[in-house]
């Protein structure tokens, strides 16, 4: 009997890299909605069809990706949490409210989020949030390994960490984000992601999971993990991007280094292999790469 081909394990036996992989995000609507979900999380869930209907045409028009979470292994009350980020390198923002109902949802004001402002009668929100997909009607290794993950992170007190939905890159699950910088973090484990969050907590992130900061394309993650790794140097705001440049095969990406100086990366980008992608995937496709060609510190 064949077996079940699934994504993230063909992912890892191929040893694919995981920078330069983090979904492009830069405003956030998390919304609590406890129970199943379907491949369309927030029109396959038990939020009012209505209500899915035109939040999900606000927030495309604020320029905001909405993720439903749900608590784990901790119940629910009767209200939802929703918040409110913004994960630009120069402008996090987040901010939470709590809901009588999710249609409330529709009197709140989205635009904010995308002209540098403050979400109305919304409460900052200092303290890490971690999530976890689990979104497993969207792809099954998302629920496979995320649910392993899940268990252990949203039952640590300490933080505030959630199942969500689709954030992508299944075939690199167990998949984290740490918010407010929006820093994705790939095949995490139930024996090292309290280690992780703990980590992000005193902000410090880790290498060996980093898939990307999700304000960056693509390449400038990948060079971002190549000039943490040529300075030795995990301190989450440690890095700004200052310059990128990129042509059909090539990347140029300085960054600015706050203790002093700069770091000039140069990439080679090209396309590898022909892989099925996704669990539910019925064609291939290649695969982006990029390889180092040089990183030059420069002192200040």
């Amino acid at each position: 009997m064949a077996r079940t081909f699934r994504c993230a394990d063909a992912a890892e036996t191929r040893d694919e890299p995981l920078y330069g992989t983090a979904s492009q995000v830069r405003r956030w609507l998390l919304l609590e909605q406890p129970g199943s979900w379907g491949s369309d999380a927030l029109t396959q869930s038990k939020v009012p069809p209505d209500v899915a209907r035109e939040l999900s045409r606000r927030a495309r028009a604020a320029g905001v990706r909405v993720v439903l979470i749900r608590r784990g292994v901790r119940l629910s009350g009767d209200r939802r949490r929703c918040y409110f980020l913004r994960t630009e390198e120069a402008d996090l923002h987040q901010s939470t409210m709590e809901l009588d109902r999710v249609g409330d949802l529709l009197d709140v004001d989205l635009t904010p989020l995308r002209e540098g402002g403050t979400i109305a009668d919304a409460e900052s929100h200092p303290d890490p949030l971690f999530l976890v997909c689990t979104h497993g009607k969207h792809d099954a290794c998302c629920s496979i390994r995320g649910n392993q993950v899940s268990r252990v992170a949203c039952g640590e007190p300490r933080w505030d960490a959630w199942e969500c939905s689709h954030i992508g890159g299944d075939r690199f699950a167990a998949n984290v984000v740490c918010l407010p910088h929006g820093l994705y973090y790939g095949r995490v484990r139930p024996d090292n992601v309290v280690r992780l969050m703990n980590d992000y907590a005193q902000a410090t992130l880790s290498l060996e999971h980093f898939r990307g900061r999700c304000v960056h394309p693509f390449p400038v993650q990948a060079a971002e993990y190549f000039a943490r790794d040529a300075l030795a140097n995990t301190e989450v705001d440690a890095l700004s991007l200052a310059r990128y440049t990129r042509t059909a095969d090539a990347v140029g990406v300085v960054f600015e280094v706050t203790t002093g100086g700069r770091i000039d990366v140069r990439l080679r980008m090209f396309q590898s292999g022909d892989h099925r992608l996704t669990c539910r995937a019925e064609n291939t496709g290649p695969i982006p790469r990029y390889d180092l060609v040089s990183a030059t510190v420069y002192d200040g």
